[in-house]
């Protein structure tokens, strides 16, 4: 019974342990939105609270509020100043920071900050050195929009593409970057994936009752099918969701396929059931996504290769779990050790919903 037990948690760690750093914060996503304006540019910078905890959760309860970080402007305002800077004509602007929020993107509470910099003359060129939180979240990832008039720029910002040059008018989307752009969005798919426990936790419980190959194809094509639908639909503000609800329902999909664990032997019809719960996880896919402000001009590519990037993530997944739990099968002792994971899955499941809920 212990032995079982015993393999029942190791499958869990082993699989989520290697899938996803998670339960370490070492990486995060952010948000650049630069709305540039003759001589003025005004700055909307979104930092996930976990970021920030370190320096200015001033009472040491792991989470931050409007009032708490009011409390603290001067601070912040030198933090943002250290690390984040603008340069026009190889001169830095001054930058004034005019507001701060708490917000929640997609599933991620954090920190909008509305700075504004001004130069002497029309903006012709600017020098972009972001710096903020790499010391801590050497994985943090800081998506870039600029806007200026007809002209759009979009990059993403990471620890080893701190600095960036942009230069002005044009009357197009930069196309010497749309390859590098697309590549990113497939990386972030990649790592959404692989961060996002619950969903993984989500594909494990629906291939537990797997006996073949084939069964376990139909599960995950239907998932994928399901989720591509609404992550597409989200993304390009189509339909509108609540993140916190999403977050919850995606936690009770687990719990439920956990229980019917219990009952079911055999995955013949599942597909059908996880066609219907992907639809659910499209939209947590796309929660985060959906806040980037997507360029309508390349719109449909950042989402393509996003989604590539999530089937990318899930293949490598299945492909290092399934020859495991199908070579487990051969054992007598697989049904009770399922069982037991299951039920493990379903405690942790929903400790998620009551959290989430709440």
């Amino acid at each position: 019974m212990y032995a079982k037990t015993f393999l029942s948690l190791f499958i869990i760690v082993l699989f989520l342990g290697t899938a996803t750093t998670s339960f370490a914060h070492n990486e995060s996503m952010g948000y650049s939105d630069l709305y540039v304006k003759g001589n003025e540019i005004n700055y909307h910078l979104f930092l996930d609270q976990r970021d920030l905890l370190g320096q200015f959760d001033s009472n040491k309860d792991n989470n931050l509020v409007n009032e708490e970080l009011l409390s603290q402007k001067e601070g912040i305002e030198s933090f943002l100043q250290k690390d984040l800077r603008i340069d026009v004509d190889s001169k830095p602007l001054a930058m004034d920071l005019l507001a701060m929020n708490m917000e929640t993107k997609g599933s991620t509470r954090g920190v909008v900050f509305q700075l504004s910099l001004s130069a002497d003359e029309a903006i012709e060129q600017i020098n972009i050195h972001y710096n903020l939180v790499f010391e801590d979240a050497p994985y943090h990832t800081s998506v870039l929009m600029v806007h200026s008039g007809e002209f759009f720029y979009q990059d993403i910002l990471d620890s080893n593409k701190t600095e960036i040059q942009i230069t002005f008018p044009q009357s197009e989307f930069a196309q010497s970057e749309i390859g590098s752009v697309l590549w990113k969005y497939f990386v972030l798919g990649i790592e959404h994936i692989l961060s996002g426990y619950d969903h993984l936790l989500f594909l494990l419980s629906l291939v537990l009752i797997a006996s073949r190959f084939k069964d376990a194809l139909k599960i995950v094509t239907a998932f994928t099918i399901a989720h591509s639908i609404t992550l597409f639909l989200v993304a390009s503000g189509r339909i509108q969701v609540v993140p916190s609800w999403v977050e919850a329902l995606i936690a009770l999909t687990i719990c439920y396929v956990a229980v019917e664990n219990l009952f079911v032997r055999k995955a013949k019809w599942r597909w059908i059931l996880t066609a219907i719960f992907g639809l659910i996880h499209g939209m947590g896919f796309a929660g985060a996504l959906a806040e980037t402000g997507l360029p309508k001009s390349n719109l449909l590519g950042s989402l393509l290769m996003f989604n590539l990037g999530v089937e990318a993530g899930q293949l490598i997944i299945l492909c290092l779990l399934l020859p495991l739990l199908l070579w487990l099968r051969r054992f007598p002792w697989y049904r009770k050790m399922m069982i037991s994971t299951s039920c493990l899955i379903f405690v942790l499941a929903f400790y998620w919903l009551i959290q989430r809920l709440q």
